[in-house]
């Protein structure tokens, strides 16, 4: 199976970045854009829309094989923040997340192997080329990588809203942290939030009639990282 990414912010931003890229596929008026590239073949809007269906701006290059990478290579690198991500399945929010992540310089993300949505051409399209340096590790077992990061020094928080959750903004997080963010219905599974050392929310106006979607509350955790790491 093909792998690829498109839209025209995504594939500029690979080639921008020396991305493993096979080949270019670009709308036929593009030929005059200065695109460098070995190999490209310019087509027609319909001919790109039999490659791919999402809506690729006249934009596609083709991919290798997304490489997930080991939990081992936390303990190598020493990073200050690992997320995790609890059977997220929506590839938009998944795309955003890691855009996020881009954003606010966390470069390891930890999924499962099963029941979640893998690195996708809607994933890497969504993330606007945020994908580029970040680490995203599989694993069998979540609550076994989060005891591998307690074991290599990281204070665990997870993210829910029940009766031992603390406030975001009256925490001072303990670094190395790992933040677990859960599954769009059902959220962070009971099992790892008791794996956590604290638990954490979302302060929300009290007239507020829904909760924030995963990916943007992630975006506010990491935010918070960020701005006390600096």
């Amino acid at each position: 199976m093909k792998n690829y990414i498109y839209g025209k912010n995504s594939v500029l931003e690979a080639l921008k970045e020396d991305y493993p890229i096979k080949k270019l596929y670009l709308m036929s008026n593009l030929k005059n854009r200065e695109i460098k590239f070995p190999y490209i073949s310019y087509l027609s809007k319909n001919e790109l829309d039999k490659i791919v269906s999402g809506n690729h701006q006249g934009y596609i290059a083709e991919i290798e094989p997304f490489r997930y990478d080991d939990i081992g290579i936390i303990k190598k690198n020493n990073p200050q923040v690992v997320l995790i991500l609890d059977h997220i399945q929506d590839p938009q929010n998944f795309g955003s997340i890691l855009r996020s992540c881009s954003v606010f310089g966390v470069q390891y993300v930890i999924i499962p192997k099963d029941r979640s949505v893998d690195v996708t051409p809607v994933v890497l399209k969504t993330s606007s080329g945020g994908f580029k340096n970040i680490k995203i590790i599989k694993t069998n077992s979540l609550f076994e990588a989060i005891e591998y990061l307690k074991k290599n020094g990281f204070w665990i928080y997870g993210s829910a809203l029940n009766k031992e959750a603390k406030k975001l903004s009256e925490i001072s997080f303990s670094f190395p942290v790992g933040l677990i963010v859960g599954n769009e219905g059902r959220g962070v599974s009971k099992t790892l939030l008791k794996a956590a050392d604290e638990i954490v929310y979302i302060e929300q106006s009290k007239n507020a009639v829904q909760s924030l979607n995963v990916s943007n509350a992630t975006a506010i955790f990491l935010y918070e990282f960020f701005k006390q790491l600096k």
